[in-house]
């Protein structure tokens, strides 16, 4: 049965007129806007009293959240909290999986076999999709963090595990990952649409890659220069690299989160920057069967 997929958001007007403004130093004619992109973000991302400040401030200015599964952040009252702001904001929903490692956010390394993380995936996705289903909507992308998602820059096998666990719950479900072959290639086995992701306030190397967050220069942090990237994505779809050439990435969709220096005016600049932008959609494929048994199956 398909499913309805789109639905009209419901953001209150944010205000155009603030006095407050962050200067890119840009030349006009770089400001060229580029209808078709999704700017996602991640919510609920605490555990019990604790709590990531400021996330709903940017929700007005976002077309998608992702919400914390319970596995590196999340728990089921503050998931159905963050399920309430995303209904309000008329967002398209998507799951925040990770690895289960609260103690570590879920950027530590954590090595499951096959079977244990087909199962935490579903695990995850069922749990949120459970809570979603009771307010009316459900989900519809996927997106990982932390060393799973740092995984999956490079990781074939991480990358093909995550998207089989995924098209086995629903077809429909776009996966959210770090824009290159290891994501088209993951995506395109298991049936299912994928869409490549940029980051606005961090890094990349040479190769297209995020530099660790252990990097002393991993992040951003001056609004001014995570606004020049973010035009430099929209613009041209390249980021300058740490070391200082021009990097192609291939994205649908931008990334942007609390913890981003003034986090709700680079929003609110980012979003003024594309005005047209709007959710991921996605339609199931059909993947050769005979094809996909000579790839890959999960082993132990």
């Amino acid at each position: 049965m398909r499913r309805q997929r789109h639905r009209t958001r419901g953001n209150k007007e944010s205000n155009n007129n603030s006095k407050e403004t962050v200067n890119t130093n840009l030349p006009p004619n770089a400001k060229v806007y580029q209808a078709g992109i999704d700017i996602n973000t991640n919510i609920g991302e605490g555990f019990g009293p604790y709590r990531i400040e400021g996330e709903d401030e940017i929700l007005p200015f976002v077309t998608s959240a992702n919400i914390a599964c319970g596995a590196h952040s999340g728990d089921p009252v503050i998931m159905e909290a963050a399920l309430e702001e995303t209904r309000y904001y008329g967002l398209t929903l998507g799951a925040h999986i990770g690895y289960p490692d609260l103690a570590g956010f879920g950027r530590r390394e954590l090595h499951l076999s096959p079977t244990e993380l087909r199962a935490s995936i579903l695990f995850q996705l069922g749990a949120l999709s459970g809570l979603a289903r009771t307010l009316g909507f459900d989900i519809s992308q996927v997106r990982p963090h932390g060393f799973l998602y740092r995984q999956m820059m490079s990781d074939l096998r991480i990358a093909l595990i995550v998207a089989r666990a995924i098209a086995e719950f629903d077809k429909w479900l776009v996966l959210i990952g770090p824009a290159g072959p290891t994501l088209l290639n993951a995506g395109d086995r298991a049936g299912i649409r994928v869409a490549g992701e940029a980051w606005v306030d961090r890094v990349y190397d040479a190769n297209g890659h995020l530099l660790p967050h252990t990097h002393s220069r991993s992040a951003i942090k001056n609004p001014q220069d995570i606004l020049r990237q973010a035009m430099q994505l929209v613009h041209h779809g390249t980021v300058t690299s740490s070391e200082g050439t021009h990097v192609k990435i291939d994205f649908q969709t931008l990334h942007v989160h609390a913890k981003i220096p003034q986090a709700k005016l680079v929003c609110e600049q980012l979003r003024s920057i594309i005005p047209n932008a709007c959710s991921l959609t996605s339609e199931p494929f059909n993947v050769d069967n005979e094809t996909e048994r000579m790839h890959l199956a999960y082993s132990e």
